[in-house]
């Protein structure tokens, strides 16, 4: 997600760290994603990522959200304080590979753009896309807390009066 050459880059940008997204994972990704992309990952999703610019970077280039598998802990609690939403649907993950695997879609490639749009309908837990729903566990009123706040320093912040 983040190269380790940027990890401890005190001195980056915004603008630079999410031009250094994927770099490392697949050269294309950063033509292919456009601001506003919803990034369906697999499972185990963040693992090997513990800091928290895997999940700034998406953040800062645009990503709207990550769904995946499953997420690693650390990923998604790092996203999460930082008020970026992660969620978890084996469902879809499972039917995309299906997809795939049956010739449906693409086969070449590390990223595959998706046509068509999702909707996500965070209070009944659903993920709609290509005429069929897929479901994922809803946040927790802690998450939805931090989420609207724009991360934990923003809460604390916030909580503080400041």
């Amino acid at each position: 997600i983040y190269g380790k050459e940027f990890t401890y880059r005190d001195d980056l940008t915004p603008a630079e760290m999410a031009a250094a997204v994927m770099r490392n994972y697949d050269p294309d990704f950063q033509q292919i994603a456009q601001a506003g992309d919803i990034l369906v990952g697999g499972y185990n999703f963040g693992t090997g990522s513990s800091r928290e610019q895997a999940a700034t970077a998406l953040a800062h280039r645009g990503i709207a959200l990550v769904i995946a598998g499953s997420l690693s802990q650390t990923y998604q609690r790092n996203a999460l304080n930082n008020g970026f939403i992660t969620l978890a649907s084996p469902e879809l993950v499972d039917a995309l590979r299906a997809e795939q695997a049956a010739g449906r879609l693409p086969q070449d490639g590390l990223t595959l753009p998706l046509e068509g749009s999702a909707e996500v309908d965070f209070a009944a837990g659903a993920i709609r896309w290509g005429g069929r729903v897929f479901a994922f566990a809803p946040l927790s009123a802690v998450a939805q807390e931090l989420i609207v706040a724009g991360g934990a320093e923003a809460l604390v912040r916030r909580k503080l009066g400041r």
